[in-house]
């Protein structure tokens, strides 16, 4: 009597479809959103799209409201608000998600002596890290570039992984104004 396993190949092993609906960066309004599942989503019919996981965490740590503490040096930046959402209030090992992005839309040319696109990529950079401590890539690139007279701020984003290959590359405008309230 033989006791030899069959395995068969691919048995069970269809493609898996992202369970997490995307987060849509809509540049004309600057808002993320959600959209219906697109045709090639063949699990997904009559859902909401869920096949850029990548995007919507990038979408996500960018622009989600970090809470600003009122002892931060740039809360004056905040007018008042603190910021945040209601995820805030789950009480987490690590750092809230989010950025303080937010607070450049206010924010005026030279911030505390530096310009306002430095605090972008900072604000940028310390987001989108958990991206790099979850394996979702090794590098990331982030670089902001002001365009005062147009009132305007863009923010681009590249993800390498661990091949060297780009995995996300991405431009973002930031609506800011120039002149702090």
């Amino acid at each position: 009597m033989s006791s030899d396993v069959v395995i068969r190949v691919a048995e069970g092993c269809a493609e898996e479809f992202n369970l997490l609906w995307d987060t849509v960066w809509d540049s004309k309004r600057g808002v993320g959103d959600w959209r219906p599942a697109e045709s090639d989503e063949i699990n997904n019919r009559g859902g909401l799209r869920a096949k850029a996981a990548i995007e919507t965490a990038v979408v996500l740590a960018l622009f989600t409201d970090k809470r600003i503490a009122p002892d931060h040096p740039l809360y004056f930046l905040a007018d008042g608000e603190q910021g945040g959402y209601w995820g805030d209030g789950v009480p987490l090992e690590d750092d809230h998600p989010g950025s303080w992005l937010w607070l450049l839309e206010r924010a005026p040319l030279t911030i505390l002596g530096l310009p306002a696109s430095h605090y972008a990529e900072q604000f940028a950079i310390e987001a989108l890290a958990p991206l790099k401590d979850q394996g979702v890539c090794v590098r990331i690139d982030v670089s902001a570039t002001q365009y005062p007279i147009e009132g305007r701020l863009e923010l681009s984003v590249a993800l390498y992984g661990r091949d060297g290959a780009l995995v996300y590359n991405r431009n973002f405008d930031v609506l800011w104004n120039q002149v702090a309230r």
